[in-house]
Order: C-alpha cells, then structure tokens, then sequence
C-alpha cells in the first residue's frame, strides 16, 4: 500500500504537468527536474539508515493461559534519519498444538531504540516460538525497499491455570496408606527402624547398647527406608479445552505445597519438588507434542494419578 509521502509526491508530480500546460516560464522545467531527481536523493538520504537498521525481539518467557500475550519488536539504528517504512513477516508455531499462522506487521517512520509491542494469542497451552521469515525496510518517500536477513527467534511458553477438578480426589485419604519399608542400603541413620540380632558385618555405631545390657545380647537399630515412596502425575490426555494441563497443574501444585516430591509423566519423566521445577516440567511437557505418557516403573509408587481431561483416577 503506498504511503503517504508516496501519495503527495505523485500528487505534486501530477500539479505541476498541469501547471506546466498554462505556465511556460523557464521555472517549470527546473521544478520538473528537480521532483524527478527527489526519490533518488531521498533514497541516498535513507540507505545508510536502511542498511544499518537492526531487529530483535524478547518478552516474557512464561505467560498463562488467557492472559495477554506479547512481544516487543526492538528496533536499533547508529543513524538519525528514521526508516520510512518496515515490513516484517513472523511465523507463530505452537511445538504442542503444532499449529502454527503467518502474520506481517507494518511500522512507519521506524527509528534505533525503540520498541513495538505485537499481541499473540494465548487461547492454547504450549511453546510458542516466534521467527522473522522476511523484513523490509522502505525510504522515506516509500518508493524503494531493501529487503534485510534475520534469524531471529523467540519463544514463549504459554502454561495452564492451575484448576481443580469438579470431583478432587481425597488427597489426605490417599495419603494415609501405608507405606512398605525396607532396610537402608548400607546402614546409617533413619528416622524409622528395626531391632533385630547383630550379625557380623554390622557397624558398631547401630547397636543398641541399652536393649544389648539388658537382653544379655547384641541388639542392632537397622534402618529403613520406604520402598514405596515415589508418587506419578501421569497425563493420559489433555483432553477438551486442554482441561488436562489445568488439572495437571492443580494437583502438583498441591503436592509442592505439602512438601511431597513427585514426578510429572507425559512424553518423558519429570521431577517436581517446587515451584520452580514444577513450571519446569510444565514448559518441557508443552515444548514438544502431545504424545502417549513415557513408560515407568511403577513398583516403587505410593500412588499414581491417572488424569484424562477433567477426570482423575488413583491407583
């Protein structure tokens, strides 16, 4: 679309034609010579702008779900002179989703150190990466354009709200189960243990001198560790509206909060202990595409979660 500059220039080229058909002083053909000579000085006037012109893109890495998304297209210049007009193309892909649009965005009179802000969608979870496919810069009357390289990228990881289920499993219920000991691998401390008769091989800071005195006989403190002590979120399928991701997200967010590690199972294994890790293995769930859960070994589970969409099912 021809820019205004662009729009005046022809229209001063067209005044003068007719001015020249009533007028025919020697002026006119000076001010004829001069407006054809104008787009190539104003290009002069612009390419070292135009050539020097750079792009970069950042924004927030994490965003949530229906809030507003955007990035900042960071323009620097060594020049003084703005660039008339700049065009770039972006693709939006979503590593999760794998949908992906094209958009081109218009800047005028575009100048080193400032910024424009570009709005995206934040409807769908997942890894959003932005890339610059073309740009160009346009001088200042808009009739020439340099078309420049870019490869710069941003991505942007759009995570669920954490959002209970309309049936919450019992979590204290679940948790009251009994949980299966075993001896500790090499000895040593443990705040659970078991009294039994010392064998040769055992240390002597394990035996319990007290109990030994009066049962006329070494007694040992053996400790023990759970055997079952691992809990699995496992997300079978995100289901409508991506309900899934948000259930997912509710419920480790719970488990953090009572200081119960966990780990996050979809296409590949994760493990949770705060919040940090658990936006972690969130924005490493939505980065690659939604696929059946990992395998596991599920021997040592105190519980898994199964979720399906809305539903939630302990095992």
């Amino acid at each position: 679309m021809p820019t205004f500059t662009c729009v005046f220039y022809i229209f001063c080229i067209g005044a003068l034609y007719l001015f020249r058909a009533v007028y025919q002083g020697w002026a006119i053909s000076y001010l004829m010579l001069a407006m054809a000579a104008a787009p190539v000085l104003i290009l002069l006037l612009s390419l070292p702008a135009m050539l020097s012109l750079g792009l970069h893109m950042e924004g927030k890495r994490y965003v949530m779900k229906g809030e507003p998304g955007d990035i900042i297209l960071s323009f620097r210049s060594r020049r003084i002179l703005p660039v008339g007009r700049v065009r770039v193309t972006l693709l939006f892909e979503n590593a999760y989703t794998g949908e992906s649009f094209h958009t081109a965005e218009i800047f005028h009179q575009v100048s080193g150190g400032e910024g424009r802000l570009l709005a995206f969608p934040t409807d769908t979870c997942g890894t959003v990466s932005f890339r610059v496919l073309r740009w160009e810069c346009r001088d200042l009357l808009g009739f020439f354009s340099i078309r420049r390289k870019c490869s710069e990228m941003f991505t942007c990881t759009v995570l669920p709200a954490a959002v209970a289920p309309e049936e919450k499993p019992n979590l204290d219920a679940v948790f009251r189960r009994e949980m299966r000991l075993k001896p500790k691998y090499g000895g040593g401390f443990a705040e659970d243990y078991d009294l039994r008769d010392y064998r040769p091989g055992d240390m002597g800071n394990s035996i319990h001198w007290k109990l030994s005195s009066k049962a006329d006989r070494l007694i040992v403190r053996e400790a023990l560790v759970p055997e079952n002590d691992k809990i699995f979120l496992v997300l079978s399928d995100a289901g409508e509206k991506q309900r899934g991701l948000e259930v997912l997200r509710w419920l480790s967010d719970e488990l953090w909060r009572r200081e119960l590690p966990h780990l996050i199972v979809s296409g590949n294994v994760a493990v949770v202990d705060n919040e940090e890790a658990c936006l972690g293995a969130l924005a490493e769930l939505l980065s690659s595409p939604a696929s059946a859960p990992a395998a596991f070994d599920d021997s040592h589970a105190r519980c898994i979660f199964f979720i399906s969409g809305e539903e939630v099912t302990v095992k």
